[in-house]
């Protein structure tokens, strides 16, 4: 079944396999919402009345990879915001948007992994599971890539 917009364009209705993309979109933004309220409570929970009056490292490096983790949660959500609109509204530009949302959350999660294992030579912490979220991303982006670049239902979906 194929339906027209106001500019006469056709295109196919979402279903199938795009379900899912959609389902994991939305799974990704509560994950984020979730990791962004809990890294905020971390914040706030610690005391940092000492970090203007203090040169340890240890201090600093912390509130530098709060800062870090903070800001690249809130602009991952922005653009997982923007890519279920434009899957909603079936834009052509959504496959694109999507995979660069990936590739942002695959760079995000690498820098995450390069802190974190720095802070965890600095306090002896384990990161036996750190590069869990990494591999996620990547089969994810890849299976996800190929499907929305060379099946017949997206291409014929995304046409707006």
């Amino acid at each position: 079944m194929q339906e027209k917009d106001l500019h006469g364009t056709i295109g196919k209705p979402i279903g199938g396999w795009l379900w899912v993309i959609m389902i994991m979109i939305i799974g990704s933004g509560l994950q984020i919402l979730i990791s962004l309220i809990t890294t905020i409570n971390q914040l706030l929970s610690d005391d940092w009345t000492s970090y203007f009056h203090t040169i340890d490292e240890l201090l600093q490096t912390r509130i530098h990879i709060y800062t870090y983790l903070i800001l690249s949660m809130i602009i991952g959500l922005g653009i997982l915001v923007w890519s279920l609109a434009t899957f909603f509204k079936r834009k052509k530009k959504f496959p694109p948007i999507f995979l660069g949302l990936l590739g942002y959350l695959i760079l995000a999660e690498i820098l995450r992994i390069y802190l974190l294992s720095h802070y965890a030579d600095l306090t002896g912490q384990d990161l036996s599971n750190i590069e869990n979220g990494l591999a996620k991303t990547g089969i994810i982006a890849i299976v996800t890539g190929l499907y929305l670049n060379k099946g017949k239902r997206p291409i014929l979906t995304f046409v707006k």
